[in-house]
Formats: C-alpha cells, structure tokens, sequence
C-alpha cells in the first residue's frame, strides 16, 4: 500500500458530509488488503489517543487498484489531520512502532499550532443561527453577496461582535454536468439579470459580476465560488462546478436554493477512483447535498445515471427532457410535479398539473432555429432554475428570446461566422458526448445545402482514458466527414507523446475505414484553420473545435472578416 494523493477536503464529498483528511492509496498485487486497511484502522485510533482528539470514524471507498482513506476532522485542524492520517499509513504499512515520540511530539505541536477557536466559534454560531458561512485559509465570512461580512483569517471577532441581524443568504444556483455547465450557468445568469438581480457568476471562463468578467481563467473550483459570494455588488450567484473540485476539495458551500444537474458522460475518468460514468454520475450528484432545506434539484430526465440516483436526497425535484413522451417526466407530472419539456419546437412548463406554452425554441438565438439541440435542452435547465428561484414565465422567455443574437452572450460556444462563402462553426466541445452534440448542430445546418461538404478539426488532452480517446473515433467515423484534421496539444501531453493522442484517433479512424487520406494530423488551431479554409470551398462549413487558442482564432477570424 502507498500513497498516491493526501489531502483535506473542505466541505461535504463523496466520503463525508463534512470536512475531512483524505488519501488515495494504491495497492499491488501482492497486497493483504483487508489486512493493511485493518491495521491502518488500529494505528490511527492508537495515533488519535496518543494525541488526545477525537477525529470521526475511519471510512474507505474502495475501487479497482486503490482506496480513499480518511476521516472527518474540524476545519482548525484538516492539514494536522493529513499527516496523522500519512503518519498511520506509513505505521501500517513499515511495521513502525507507535511508541515513535518524535513523530506523536511534531503531530501535537502542529495541532497546537493550526488550532483556531474562534474559526470553530463562528462556524458553530452560524450553523446555530442558520446562516451563511465560509472560510479559507485567508478569509472567513459570514452572510452572501451584498451581506457579507468578511475578515482575515488571523483576526476573527468575537461570536457576540457579529451583527448576525444582518448576514443573509441570497438567491444561490449550483451547475454541474459533464457538458454544458458554462452555457446553462450563462443562461441562468441572463435570465436573474432581466429580472432585476445583479449577479455573481463563475465558470470556465472565469468569474463575473453583471455578465462582465472581473476574474479571467478557469474559476469552477471553490475559490472560483467563495470569490463569488464574497462579492458585495451582488444579490444572486450562479456557481458552474466542475467535477475536479468536487473531487479535490468537496463541496464549496451549503444553502444553495436549487442545484442543476445537465448530464452524465464518459469524460475524465480514472481520477480518484471515479473510473466509469455511473460513478461519475455520483460525483455529480453531490450537488444535491450542498441544497438547504427546501431547495430543489433540477435533473436531466433523459439522462438514466442521473435519474437513477435521483432518489439518493429528498430534496423536491423539477424534470426536464427534450421529450414530452418521457416516462419519468410524465409520471412527475400526474403527482403534480415540477416539469419542463420541449414538444413541437415550444417550451412548457408545468406544475401542479397545470401546463404552459413558455416559448418556441427556435426563438432562442442559439439555438440555430431548432437545430442546436443541446442548447434547447440547456435552455430547459436555465429556465427550471430560474423558475425556483422565484422567476417569472414570462422573464425566462424574455430572457431567453435574446441569448445567443450577440457571440459576447456565449463566447467559445457555438458561435458561427461565414469567411469567404464558406461557414465557421466554433465551439468548444471536448469529449464524445459533446462532439455528437456539435456533429449533430453541423448536420442541422447543412441540411439546406445537399452538396455542401464538412470539415471537422479537433484535439483532445492526453489525460482521457485511451477509451474515452478512441470513443471519438467512434462518434467521428459515424458521421463521416469529408476531412478531418487531428491536433497536437502542446502542454497537455499529460505524460503522453506530443502526437500519441492525434495517433491514436487516427488509428481508431482507420480501423472505422475512414479513407486515411481525408484525415491529417497538424500542429495547432491555427494551423488547422488555414489547412481548413485551404481544403473549404464556399458552401462547405468547417467545424472547429477550440480548447487552447481561442483569443487567437478570434484574431485570426477578424483579420479575415
């Protein structure tokens, strides 16, 4: 047994609902596990009483090759917590005595040294006065957005120095799916904006205040989301959370009102033990634990990982589907839940039984007339969120009607431009769920073009699965494009050689018998745009996948405009 990872976990996560000191250990062949696991159990009880604490019960979460071992610990002492759980690891697996003084003294005076009474005072008066809460190893604060209090961590007050009169929550939205997370949490973000409310926002773009970034780079973790709610300009928060956090930390906060669930697909597995869709639909899931009472979950009813964890929290639910024939949507609907739903091209609500026309959706800019599918489906999600929140119908359509008629509303995704006759379809879909989704929008919009051909450019990191890779191949050669141009991902090899992954797409293209001489593997997105718009006739449309460089394919699309 070893370790692969230790760390602290500073919310609820799959282990616990609460903070906790974590490691990933690996096992090999000749491992006694029950026996090694037994024994790290016994050491790190006897570690505990040599220390005078008591930390929560010891767990595992076992999966193939490895485990998560931990326990739960306060917040004032997760980093000693890690070492003892590394310290009774290292006991259970060298044979090391307990009776090691030097290593139960540097424990202790660590102990000692990280402990913070008044962080555990104010976090326990909050949770008694039901009120919003948040620390880091900087900042600590109490209330939401314009409400918030906030200090430095190494100068906390006093419990009765806190006007808690006047901490409240605000309006909370949490996204998460396998894809699209940013184009929900956009949409959501419009529709509290029409209706009056300044809202705080994170996503893979960075963090927002009113729509405008105030914090570029991938913010989806939870710094992105104490940023956010830190923020005293705003009165609503839309927090896109991605599985890495999750995963890595735990869950950022607790008394979000409604948690969005978009869907569940093979991408970025083998983290942490979470080495197939129907454990990542877990991950995901968690989402629902981070609800305050009476919150609500807004689930993806076509997506069957998601509904079959559904019944896991008992929070209320509100359904959404692109099929108004779904049997769990129309079961929801006769017990007089929440639903939305798409049915010859219109949006509708219902709830208590009662239906509503809210839109046509090919009234949605971005939905390319009907043709983006998944950006209808996308929109089902925004609206069910909007409308727990408090939203009017008639807002969420308004909204609605204008997201996507200008490229800045959803920037990087789906955004289609026309250079010399010939059209320019970008977007950043990056695994094989979000591939067929783009394929499909591109067969949508050729479909008045018979002779139109299609040229299809992307890449993909080394750190996927080589079954997630080749899974790509697969959606690709379904839809047999004219030509298609593989690309080399400097500075995300992930341990792979510069063009492994290019390769091994091809090598799954030809075993398809794709034609090899319509497919090329190049450098960059640049070069795979003039190697595209040298292939391109007017009327063709190339798809372009963007994932490192879309600053300057932007550029590179203006100059040429």
């Amino acid at each position: 047994m070893r370790i692969a990872d230790s760390r602290r976990l500073t919310g609820g996560n799959l282990q616990s609902a609460n903070p906790c000191a974590v490691a990933e250990v690996r096992f090999t062949s000749g491992d006694d596990v029950e026996r090694m696991l037994a024994r790290w159990r016994e050491e790190l009880r006897a570690l505990c009483a040599e220390l005078a604490v008591d930390f929560g019960e010891p767990f595992v979460r076992a999966y193939q090759g490895g485990a998560c071992i931990g326990f739960d610990a306060p917040i004032d002492a997760l980093y000693t917590a890690t070492e003892i759980n590394e310290e009774a690891i290292h006991r259970a697996t060298q044979d090391a005595q307990r009776a090691d003084d030097r290593a139960v003294e540097r424990l202790r005076r660590a102990l000692q040294d990280e402990a913070n009474p008044q962080l555990i005072a104010l976090e326990r008066a909050a949770k008694e006065r039901g009120c919003p809460f948040l620390w880091d190893d900087d900042e600590v604060s109490v209330g939401f957005g314009h409400t918030a209090q906030i200090w430095s961590a190494d100068d906390l007050p006093d419990v009765d120095a806190v006007d808690w009169a006047s901490a409240a929550p605000i309006p909370v939205a949490m996204i998460t799916g396998t894809n699209g997370k940013t184009t929900t949490s956009r949409m959501l973000t419009r529709i509290l904006k029409t209706s009056g409310l300044c809202v705080g926002s994170t996503s893979t773009d960075g963090v927002c205040v009113d729509e405008e970034i105030v914090e570029a780079g991938d913010w989806t973790g939870t710094g992105a989301a104490r940023m956010v709610l830190r923020r005293k300009e705003i009165n609503a928060a839309v927090l896109e959370t991605a599985r890495g956090g999750l995963l890595r930390r735990g869950l950022s906060m607790s008394g979000c009102d409604v948690a969005v669930l978009t869907n569940v697909a093979a991408d970025h597995l083998g983290d942490y033990g979470i080495d197939d869709v129907a454990a990542m639909a877990q991950v995901k899931s968690l989402i629902g634990k981070a609800l305050k009472p009476g919150g609500h979950r807004v689930i993806n009813a076509d997506d069957r990982h998601l509904m079959q964890r559904r019944l896991e929290c008992d929070s209320p639910m509100v359904f959404f589907s692109m099929r108004h024939d779904n049997e769990a949507l129309l079961a929801h609907r006769r017990s007089g839940g929440s639903c939305w739903w798409l049915e010859d091209d219109v949006i509708y609500f219902a709830q208590a039984g009662e239906s509503t026309q809210v839109l046509a959706a090919r009234a949605i800019p971005c939905s390319f007339g009907g043709a983006a599918r998944h950006n209808i489906s996308n929109a089902l999600a925004a609206a069910a969120a909007a409308q727990v929140l408090g939203v009017s119908l008639a807002t969420i359509a308004n909204a609605l009607s204008s997201f996507g008629a200008s490229p800045s509303d959803n920037p990087g995704r789906c955004q289609l431009v026309e250079l010399q006759g010939v059209r320019l379809l970008l977007d950043f879909g990056h695994n094989a769920h979000g591939l067929q989704a783009i394929l499909t929008l591109a067969q949508g919009l050729m479909a008045s073009q018979p002779s139109a051909r299609l040229c299809v450019s992307l890449g993909q990191a080394g750190d996927r699965l080589d079954s997630e890779i080749l899974e790509l191949s697969e959606t690709l050669a379904g839809v047999a494009p004219d030509h298609i141009i593989l690309r080399q991902m400097a500075g995300y090899e992930r341990g792979r050689q510069p063009a492994e992954v290019a390769e091994l797409i091809r090598q799954g293209l030809l075993e398809r018998s794709y034609p090899p001489e319509r497919v090329a593997i190049v450098e960059g997105e640049l070069t795979a745009l003039d190697e595209a718009m040298t292939w391109a006739e007017p009327g063709d449309l190339i798809m372009l996948l963007v994932h490192l460089e879309r600053d300057a394919v932007a550029d590179w699309v203006a100059a040429r405009r």
